[in-house]
């Protein structure tokens, strides 16, 4: 079979990425023909109007209109799995790709088919009103952009595109958890179009060791913001000096002139290699988001490399974390209980081994590869 893969690269790569080039290397090891195209927000840097011109972009892209066409005539895919569109390819290739005999598949990363900035999340807090009323004027009402011509930009692209009604042409919509799931089956989206499909994690050719010995410290892996629970962490830090808390993950300057303890320290960006030594000397990893989470790759990475979890009750992270097995979920700011969930963890070392190996078998099970390859290749 023959795919082709679509994806608008963010300035800044990061998961989205990541999971575009792991599915092409996926298809083509099972034998199939893959032709990746891609476009990056970095184009619109060299446009004369810059970021004014991406409103119209993200409506209509005639080059990727052009480009789309050749592909369909001259390599003929049979399926094309778009990942993202915005704001550089635009969502008018959908229809042209269905028109043209091409089966279209959405794998949908975050809410951006409802929210215009795409996470539900606006002045600290879980917002849902681009669901309701004047659906994506709120973006301008609420300046969930914070700034005001870009509020405007976002709000006006995706009113338009909505009623263009793009996604009515796509064949299957792949979410990546029940929760994400319910959120598109009750906002309009044919709840037969969806299939749940979990990311996966690719091992490394050497496998993880298992040491119990090495495995000391709490962990955070992700982004240094308010939303992914960071200052959570920082916090927990402050009020648990007897324990080491270590961060992967790239240090901001708003981080760096915040008050921090000694106990915590900070590794960087790290690549594969590097992240897989680290999980292998966390104890447990802290994943304290406050959001709506797409499915973060820390989960899958964490249950294959033996490292429990402990999570906010919330989203995705309730879906993978099940309490006393893998892992333990908390509600949210709920400190104490979190503290009490870490002194478990070191002080019980029989309980603690049981979890690790449950973390494991759940990956196995649940979130392999081929688990992936299979619910994603079952749809055709």
């Amino acid at each position: 079979m023959f795919f082709l893969i679509i994806h608008n690269e963010y300035r800044d790569k990061g998961g989205e990425e990541s999971v575009v080039a792991f599915q092409k290397h996926l298809l083509e090891s099972k034998g199939h023909k893959v032709r990746l195209y891609t476009r990056s927000y970095q184009e619109a840097e060299k446009w004369f109007l810059g970021k004014m011109w991406t409103t119209f972009t993200s409506i209509y892209n005639y080059k990727s209109i052009r480009d789309i066409k050749k592909i369909i005539k001259e390599e003929k895919p049979d399926v094309a799995i778009i990942h993202n569109v915005f704001s550089i390819i635009s969502p008018a290739i959908i229809p042209l790709l269905k028109k043209n005999g091409v089966k279209v598949w959405q794998i949908v990363h975050n809410y951006r088919l409802f929210c215009p900035i795409g996470i539900f999340f606006n002045q600290g807090e879980i917002c849902e009103k681009c669901l309701g009323k004047h659906r994506e004027w709120n973006c301008f009402k609420n300046h969930c952009t914070e700034k005001r011509l870009s509020d405007f930009s976002f709000a006006l692209k995706f009113s338009i595109v909505r009623k263009c009604n793009y996604y009515k042409y796509v064949d299957k919509f792949f979410s990546l958890s029940q929760f994400q799931k319910q959120i598109l089956a009750s906002n309009g989206i044919d709840e037969e179009k969806i299939i749940r499909l979990p990311n996966t994690y690719t091992p490394l050719e050497t496998p993880p060791v298992l040491d119990f010995d090495k495995k000391n410290v709490i962990g955070f892996v992700g982004r240094l913001t308010k939303e992914k629970g960071f200052f959570d962490f920082i916090s927990l830090a402050k009020q648990m000096p007897e324990y080491e808390f270590c961060v992967a993950g790239k240090i901001t300057k708003e981080i760096e002139n915040y008050e921090l303890p000694k106990n915590l320290k900070f590794e960087g960006f790290l690549d594969k290699k590097q992240m897989s030594a680290f999980y292998s000397k966390c104890k447990v990893v802290l994943f304290l988001s406050r959001w709506y989470e797409g499915f973060p790759m820390v989960l899958v990475e964490a249950l294959y490399h033996y490292t429990p979890l402990i999570v906010n009750d919330l989203s995705v992270m309730a879906e993978v974390v099940k309490d006393n097995y893998n892992g333990y979920k908390v509600e949210i700011g709920d400190v104490e209980a979190i503290k009490d969930k870490i002194n478990l963890l070191f002080s019980d070392n029989e309980a603690y081994k049981t979890l690790t190996f449950n973390c494991r078998k759940d990956f196995d099970e649940n979130y392999s590869v081929e688990n992936y390859y299979n619910r994603l290749i079952q749809t055709n």
